[in-house]
């Protein structure tokens, strides 16, 4: 096999293995450093809380900042890169995490309550979390003290976190206390972060932070998928019955990391309200400044990235404590800590700064494919790569259909990314990557092209070949005017066998890293009509074909693509040809589905409306986005579920922390009788998929029918655009559809009750050999 792509490649690409030799001598590690910098930017890109306020670039903190990795992915341009795009990030809480010794707290905590006088003016009770094993007695010095002075400094710091008595310490002693001290309900921090219902499309049209509505007011599901901001709330503090004791009172709170997660948040708000002053020794917690995903990356680095903030009162960001100091080994009433506390209270109190509050609305922009007139920078290259590789690893709801571990694709890719200098190769390293998904919908299409670059595998030979078995046919000679004495030689029914040498067995082994494609039956129906005499318009081809007279050889020039489509066109054998409603034999109807419109089906079921048996002939895409649906309600006796989606529900780059959102899809009877209380068979083949297939499944789930036909393609689920430099895109499947037991579509096709495989006699002769099987189960029932 990997022979047979070498000769395949060299074929193709004759630049292409010249330009991986310069990148061939890169060695696991270096691409190891660059695909978790294209991670790293992942996680940043869809997680960070400055992507979705457009205050940044995303694209451009990875363009700059790969540039030194590219020339020279050593450990040290791996660091600095790093270092250079959490700078341009703009958050100094995210970055590399330094290996330093975690500090110990050094404060000794006592068994009781400890109360003193610090200067004349100043109560000072230390209330640590180890006095609520016994009884505490802390409530009333406080309130013994409140007569006499004015300015108290409360010490809540602790030895070591202890989940029991830090919790003790907060219910018994802190919220009572901050319930006192406020004269309004006092909302507690609100963690902030993103959530995705699947992946947007990339190619959408605007900046918003709403869902577009049609002039109905409903939502244009076209557009999905939903996304937005996550609000997580701590609860709140409701005001306490007024007591005048507590009235011009100043406070100060001494805590360090050890206190328990509702102390340190309740005070942080109480600060933000100008009630108390703060004091923390020793570093503040993650918790205060949000959530953070920690990774391990090459080189022994560690890193952590904020994926929610915290916001206060009124939409804002908290501040910080009004004193921080480091730890140290001094415990007496005269520590910094204290000292910074008693300096507090005697000077005067300053408010914390006014501030607007953040928006709320999270930012999407429209992807930008980044024209170019030559291939994309090799920096743009791997920004497509990265892309791709993050929205399929966090969005995609069929990775675990992907053949091949997901991170070995991503560093597979790389090479071959970097190597892309000329057209050709970029556009062979773009198609090996969508197919790699092995999704139906990740068709590769170039704005400048269709599907391939102007001379570029633009063009095929006048042939139709199929897969009939194990061999391949020219089932179709096209009306070339320019080679009508070369394929005057060509009679349809022959066995082709090779082309320019190459058997055809081995051209599709070639190829299948190429095609996108969910299953045999998506490969074959893509290859054998698309890419198998695919080459740039003009170039000659060599046939070795097999017919009566034996084997023999025919040459033949390739045509451009728009012609071939427009001849193969012409090739009817009266499969598709209208009516497309009708009565056959027996009084049983036919009716081609995916020809039809919503609005014929009053019309359509009056003409129906005495078959005891109809055929419905779901081959095919759709012409009407919602014909399924509808047919399905005039068909549907009661309100039944016919299949369920499942979206990718996405609230963090820890893929253990994200589930999948249940929608089932329901279908209500329509009042019209007239198609009701029937049998029904439906038809099937390659030719469905994504709608075409979802319809064949709602059809399914309500007339209970017998399906016939062969495997389709198994690639349903809304398509969702993903954009590539250099005007490329693609697309992949954004959610999974099931029947309601649970099988699902994707991959596996819909369910076939019978299955009619192709014949050579019924293709060249037109008779529709899947419409006959179930005209004679039809009849014979």
């Amino acid at each position: 096999m990997k022979r047979y792509i070498f000769i395949f490649m060299g074929m193709l690409l004759p630049h292409f293995s010249g330009a991986q030799q310069q990148v061939s001598a890169l060695k696991t590690a270096e691409i190891k450093r660059i695909a978790d910098f294209g991670k790293v930017w992942g996680v940043v890109n869809y997680f960070h809380p400055n992507a979705g306020k457009g205050v940044l670039n995303m694209d451009s903190l990875m363009i700059k900042n790969i540039k030194p990795l590219i020339q020279n992915p050593n450990e040290n341009n791996f660091r600095e890169a790093l270092k250079s795009l959490f700078s341009d990030l703009g958050d100094p809480q995210s970055g590399i995490v330094q290996n330093e010794a975690v500090g110990q707290s050094n404060y000794s905590e006592k068994r009781v309550v400890y109360a003193r006088q610090l200067q004349s003016k100043i109560w000072y009770l230390n209330v640590p979390q180890k006095t609520f094993q016994d009884r505490n007695n802390a409530d009333t010095l406080l309130n013994q003290a409140l007569a006499k002075h004015q300015l108290f400094v409360i010490d809540l710091r602790n030895s070591a976190i202890n989940y029991q008595l830090g919790l003790k310490q907060y219910v018994d002693f802190v919220q009572p206390l901050v319930s006192r001290l406020i004269s309004n309900t006092m909302i507690l921090p609100v963690t902030r972060s993103f959530y995705y219902k699947g992946l947007m499309r990339e190619d959408f049209p605007h900046d918003l932070n709403i869902l577009p509505q049609d002039k109905y007011g409903t939502i244009n599901d076209h557009y999905q998928v939903y996304f937005g901001i996550r609000n997580v709330s701590e609860g709140a503090y409701t005001q306490a019955k007024p007591d005048l004791k507590y009235t011009g009172k100043r406070f100060c709170f001494i805590i360090n990391k050890y206190v328990n997660v509702n102390t340190f948040k309740a005070l942080q708000a109480l600060r933000h309200r100008n009630l108390c002053n703060l004091v923390v020794e020793g570093e503040l917690p993650n918790y205060i400044y949000g959530e953070f995903y920690n990774m391990k990356l090459s080189d022994s680095l560690s890193i952590k990235i904020r994926t929610a903030e915290v916001l206060y009162e009124g939409g804002t960001l908290g501040e910080k404590p009004d004193a921080l100091l480091p730890l140290t080994n001094d415990t007496s009433l005269n520590a910094p800590v204290i000292l910074a506390a008693t300096k507090l209270l005697t000077g005067s109190f300053v408010k914390q700064t006014v501030k607007k509050p953040e928006n709320t609305a999270y930012i999407c922009r429209t992807q930008d494919d980044y024209p170019a007139a030559d291939v994309p920078s090799a920096e743009l290259r791997l920004l497509g790569l990265f892309n791709f590789w993050n929205a399929i690893h966090y969005f995609s709801p069929n990775k675990n259909l992907i053949p091949q571990n997901w991170d070995d694709v991503l560093n597979e890719n790389i090479p071959l990314f970097l190597a892309a200098k000329t057209e050709k190769e970029y556009f062979m390293a773009l198609m090996k990557l969508t197919a790699s998904i092995k999704d139906g919908h990740a068709v590769l299409i170039t704005k400048k092209g269709g599907r391939s670059p102007m001379g570029i595998m633009d063009g095929n030979l006048p042939i139709i070949t199929s897969l009939v078995g194990n061999k391949v046919y020219i089932t179709a000679v096209l009306d070339d005017i320019h080679q009508k004495n070369q394929l005057s030689l060509i009679k349809e029914g022959a066995e082709l066998l090779a082309i320019d040498d190459v058997p055809v067995k081995q051209l599709a082994e070639q190829w299948e890293p190429y095609i996108v494609a969910s299953n045999k039956a998506g490969f074959d129906r893509e290859f054998y009509f698309s890419w198998l005499t695919n080459g740039a318009v003009n170039s000659k081809a060599v046939l070795t074909i097999r017919g009566k007279d034996g084997i023999e050889k025919v040459s033949l020039s390739r045509i451009k693509r728009d012609d071939y489509y427009a001849l193969t066109g012409k090739v009817n054998r009266n499969l598709l040809s209208p009516p497309y409603c009708k009565i056959l034999t027996e009084n049983i109807g036919y009716l081609r589905v995916n020809r039809i419109y919503s609005g014929e089906l009053d019309s359509l079921a009056a003409m129906l409306k005495n078959c005891k048996t109809i055929i419905l002939d779901v081959r095919g895409y759709p012409k009407d986005g919602s014909i399924g649906s509808k047919l399905a309600a005039y068909i549907a006796a009661k309100t039944d579920i016919v299949a369920y989606n499942s979206f990718p529900y996405v609230i963090s780059p820890d893929i253990s922390k994200n589930y999948s959102l249940i929608e089932n899809e329901i279908i209500e009877p329509n009042t019209n009788p007239d198609l009701k209380n029937k049998r029904y068979f439906m038809l099937a083949d390659e030719g469905n998929q994504s709608q075409g297939e979802g319809n064949v499944i709602t059809l399914q789930g309500v007339t209970k029918g017998t399906t016939v036909g062969r495997q389709t393609a198994g690639a349903n689920g809304m398509a969702i655009t993903i954009n590539f430099p250099g005007e490329y895109f693609s697309f992949f499947s954004g959610f999974g559809e099931y029947y309601p037991d649970g099988t699902p579509n994707q991959k596996l096709g819909v369910k076939i009750d019978v299955r009619v495989d192709k014949t050579l006699n019924d293709i060249l002769t037109g008779k529709d050999e899947i419409l006959e099987k179930a005209l004679e189960l039809a009849t014979n029932k």
